[in-house]
């Protein structure tokens, strides 16, 4: 059952403009909100607190620092391609990024967060496809209702860094570290990944090219009715590879086998997910699993996702060979930088933007 995503009622007496600047925005100047406002309160079939724990598989990418014929990179490839297969999901261990680094992001990305709403909307805009972008709830500015999120987008592996923000004073250092790094693991997961489909290694690493590689931060702040809102509503990713790490904080849900499943934290770990692009290049094998963020009554939850696609000029499509005549293609080829518009313009969620390019 899908989620329906309508708001009921507003209260007349509040002006939406208000709530434009954000829930952090709204917690810091109603430090005595004990009721969600009406624009927050989604419509959804049971609570969203009560999913039971998911045990995604774990992953130790140790072995594929070792030759392509040997024992444990074989084991590792087997591994991961039983993981995008079955589950969509799943955690990696030995992923070779220093924690220092991972909690260097997390620190400056609260930061920045906690810099004046008149800081963070130098970077406000409602162009889905901005490089830089600052915003609440869902990623549209059509009407919707309302999600208990705050966000802040960016491209990296792009020569966008002279658009990242100067304050946190730093935040450019920091952030650049990490996505060179984070973009390093992609592509090492990625050879997996074409060696499962039976493609050549590199064939993830050069069908992407110079890619693009998009850094979301998400601020969940304390909500005081949880049961009866979402963070972000169920969705799939535009990209190939997802890689997130979250500030220990629990909130993400993923669906398996059509039940909502809660995913905990592990410290210095991370989380990698397969993107709609993945799930058209491998022609449906792999499956873009949906997921959502909940929010809580006691902390604040911050995730940091960085997707990894092709160039926003490329065309996705399944890889060559793997259709054949008792396979026939399942996707019809578009412009990566269309499919994204599509998926991000929508105020429909799900994997609605993949079913529009299924020809059966």
């Amino acid at each position: 059952m899908a989620e329906n995503l309508s708001a009921e009622n507003g209260d007349d007496n509040i002006e939406i403009f208000d709530y434009k600047k954000g829930v952090k925005h709204l917690i810091d100047t109603s430090p005595h909100l004990n009721k969600l406002p009406s624009q927050y309160i989604l419509q959804l079939p049971k609570s969203p607190l009560s999913a039971p724990l998911a045990h995604v598989p774990v992953i130790d990418l140790h072995g594929l620092n070792n030759g392509s014929h040997s024992e444990s990179r074989v084991s590792a490839v087997k591994a991961i391609s039983s993981a995008c297969e079955t589950w969509g999901f799943f955690r990696i261990v030995n992923h070779g990024i220093k924690m220092s680094v991972m909690d260097e992001m997390v620190k400056v990305a609260e930061e920045f967060f906690e810099l004046s709403w008149d800081e963070k909307m130098k970077y406000g805009s409602e162009d889905v496809m901005s490089p830089v972008r600052y915003g609440t709830s869902l990623n549209t500015s059509k009407k919707h209702s309302l999600h208990w999120r705050d966000y802040f987008r960016h491209y990296g592996h792009q020569n966008t860094l002279h658009l990242w923000p100067l304050n946190p004073p730093n935040y450019r250092n920091v952030a650049k570290e990490y996505l060179e790094e984070i973009w390093e693991l992609a592509m090492k997961i990625g050879g997996a990944i074409s060696e499962g489909l039976g493609l050549d290694q590199n064939y993830l690493e050069e069908s992407f090219g110079e890619g693009l590689q998009i850094l979301a931060a998400n601020y969940y702040p304390k909500c005081p009715q949880p049961e009866k809102t979402l963070g972000l509503a169920a969705h799939s990713d535009h990209g190939a590879l997802t890689i997130l790490m979250q500030n220990g904080v629990n909130g993400l849900q993923i669906k398996h086998n059509q039940d909502w499943v809660s995913v905990h934290h592990v410290p210095g770990t991370f989380l990698v997910n397969v993107g709609d692009c993945l799930e058209i290049l491998s022609n449906g094998k792999y499956k873009s699993v949906e997921h959502r963020a909940t929010v809580n009554a006691q902390r604040t939850r911050i995730s940091i996702a960085v997707g990894h696609g092709p160039a926003l000029s490329s065309t996705i499509g399944p890889a060559s060979q793997l259709v054949d005549q008792k396979d026939s293609v399942r996707y019809r080829s578009i412009t990566y930088k269309d499919y994204i518009e599509l998926q991000q313009s929508s105020t429909i969620r799900g994997k609605s933007a993949l079913q529009a390019v299924t020809t059966k």
